[in-house]
């Protein structure tokens, strides 16, 4: 797949999926800094929500560029990199699924109890400083939360056997998600939930589609 068929996939997923999984699972985050910016300037209080969310996707772009590193690797063995993508699509398939459940495989999926143990007390930390460098702080740490729709994209980075590409991918990802964001508050008031539903449902069905095909990529690549 090629950067362009790339942004293609990334951004409609990505932004389908902010209706439907981000904002109600970073919505929170969102909401809580944006209370602190209402005695800024609106100017001021835009770059500030906007720096959140920009040190939020450098984050991803670490985690892409690690993906990267980590397929690189073993990208001298193509029988290897086959079992990777058979595994990697059974798993976007039953995360795609995990979407539309919304039951028991997602909350395993998006399991807190690691992520807890290393950020809970620099986040702790950065939501306590009333700074522009804190809420960055705080966007950076945010991009760590265990997230189904993350690992969706972490697992096309690890397919890439590229840091680069990897890091392309992850970026694009968080770019994507930016819009609704900013203006969640907004957005919550103004989608519907069943809109919001329809969303996470095409976005997820897309997933399970893009699982089942590098499944089979996989399962040629080992025979």
């Amino acid at each position: 797949m090629d950067l362009l068929n790339l942004i293609f996939y990334i951004v409609p997923t990505a932004f389908l999926l902010s209706f439907g999984h981000c904002a109600g699972m970073c919505g929170g985050f969102v909401l809580a800094y944006s209370v602190r910016l209402n005695e800024l300037s609106r100017f001021k209080a835009f770059v500030y929500s906007l720096s959140y969310h920009l040190f939020r996707t450098f984050a991803y772009i670490l985690l892409g560029v690690i993906a990267g590193y980590f397929s690189s690797i073993f990208a001298i063995s193509s029988k290897l990199m086959g079992y990777i993508h058979f595994f990697i699509g059974i798993f976007l398939v039953i995360l795609g699924i995990g979407f539309i459940k919304r039951g028991e495989i997602l909350k395993f999926i998006e399991n807190d109890k690691i992520w807890k143990k290393l950020f809970k007390k620099p986040m702790l930390i950065a939501s306590n400083m009333h700074s522009l460098f804190g809420l960055m702080l705080l966007g950076f740490l945010n991009g760590f939360l265990p997230c189904g729709v993350v690992y969706t994209f972490l697992s096309m980075a690890i397919l890439s056997k590229s840091i680069l590409v990897g890091a392309f991918i992850m970026g694009i990802f968080g770019l994507s998600t930016i819009p609704i964001m900013l203006i969640i508050s907004s957005l919550s008031n103004l989608i519907s939930l069943k809109f919001k539903k329809i969303a996470l449902n095409i976005s997820a069905f897309i997933i399970v589609l893009f699982g089942i095909y590098n499944s089979y990529i996989g399962f040629l690549a080992t025979n």
